[in-house]
């Protein structure tokens, strides 16, 4: 059975999974994702309650699959195995009962590499015009998702698509070696509004938070801050209760933040902002055990380390983040420009000092001192994004 969007709805019955996962997170047979292996993001349905999740293909684990039941007579319903967060929020009792899963279409696609003079940003994905509906989708290689935006090009092929190195690395098992595996592009579930209690827009929470994200939009319009994409992996033992990430040196560096320094953390429709610590050791990742865990999957051991996020498993429930995935990160251009000017509070205050103490002090030129003197300090703040310019010779149309 179909929806009007044309997404898949199976009837089947739910069963308890031991899974840990820190995301909602259900168990299918093969053949309800049969272009892969998971993740897919899913809406499961239980007496007029839909919760997102994501499925994962009882395939993908291989022998150590979570207790298919394989011995289901033909025709019946398939069971669907549930983790228990997802059980926890769709308030199912202990005997559990029928789930309506809600499957979108997922469309496969060969990755080439993208042309010189039109390459891809960090989260597009270019494809063949009319291959796909716009908007935003969710792109899944080598069990790992990210989303993407889908970028219409008459240079590429139907059937391929031409994505940045960034996102090859961070969906890649191997960086040894060419990885050509295909990419799958699944336009997610839409699910229905909440039916609890509107927030109140009056409240000072509401003001609070639309005040810091009006200020943050002016603040990234002028001081720009570009985005990252970077792969999510475990966090080490001894940070995964923090509320903070970890990331490479020279990915801070290439923020514009430090290590301390406050960063938002994107995933689909979600911003977080947490601080960012310098990772102490950036080559080092923790296995999952003799049968590997298709839910956190492991980067290769030659992948670059700067292209990776330490996550703690407490940060990601809030955030609903499954570890088999791609995030966007930027810096907080409000903590950092908060950070600056502290330190501009020392020689600005010695300025309006060293004048008040004259007899006849210049307030006017005064004041454009401790302006100029602001300006150039906070002028390192601005990260340009245009495009470079040829001092002697070249082509003064480089791409950017």
């Amino acid at each position: 059975m179909q929806d009007p969007l044309g997404h898949r709805r199976i009837e089947g019955v739910a069963a308890a999974s031991r899974l840990p996962s820190s995301a909602a997170v259900v168990v299918v047979p093969d053949d309800v994702l049969p272009s892969m292996k998971g993740p897919a993001p899913v809406g499961v349905e239980h007496q007029g309650v839909t919760v997102p999740a994501w499925a994962w293909a009882e395939g993908a684990w291989g022998d150590g699959a979570p207790a298919p039941d394989h011995d289901a007579p033909s025709g019946s319903p398939p069971t669907f195995w549930l983790s228990r967060l997802t059980v926890e929020r769709l308030g199912i009792g202990p005997e559990l009962g029928a789930v309506t899963l809600t499957v979108p279409e997922a469309l496969s696609l060969q990755p080439r590499l993208p042309l010189v003079h039109d390459l891809p940003a960090h989260d597009e994905v270019q494809v063949a015009p009319g291959t796909a509906a716009p908007g935003r989708h969710v792109l899944v290689r080598n069990g790992v998702a990210a989303w993407v935006t889908l970028v219409p090009r008459r240079h590429v092929q139907p059937g391929t698509a031409r994505i940045s190195g960034q996102l090859r690395a961070t969906t890649s098992v191997s960086t040894a070696a060419r990885d050509d595996s295909a990419l799958v592009i699944v336009r997610p579930v839409p699910l229905p509004p909440t039916r609890g209690r509107r927030r109140d827009l009056l409240s000072a929470d509401a003001i609070r938070s639309t005040t810091w994200s009006v200020v943050e939009r002016a603040l990234r319009w002028y001081f720009l801050s570009p985005e990252q994409s970077v792969r999510v992996v475990p966090a080490h033992p001894d940070d995964d209760h923090q509320q903070a990430v970890t990331l490479h040196e020279t990915t801070l560096a290439r923020l514009g933040v430090r290590s301390g320094d406050r960063v938002i953390v994107r995933w689909g429709d979600t911003e977080t902002e947490v601080s960012a610590v310098a990772d102490h050791a950036p080559a080092v990742f923790r296995t999952t055990g003799p049968h590997p865990d298709p839910t956190t999957p492991q980067p290769a051991p030659e992948a670059p380390a700067h292209l990776t996020i330490r996550v703690p498993t407490a940060l990601r429930y809030l955030v609903d983040l499954p570890a088999a995935s791609v995030v966007s990160v930027r810096r907080s251009t409000r903590s950092v420009l908060a950070r600056n000017l502290n330190s501009l509070v020392i020689p600005v205050a010695s300025l309006v000092l060293a004048g008040a103490a004259l007899n006849d002090p210049d307030w006017l030129l005064l004041t454009c001192g401790a302006l100029a003197t602001a300006a150039l300090g906070l002028s390192r703040l601005r990260i340009g994004t245009g495009r470079a310019i040829s001092l002697r010779g070249g082509r003064r149309e480089s791409a950017r």
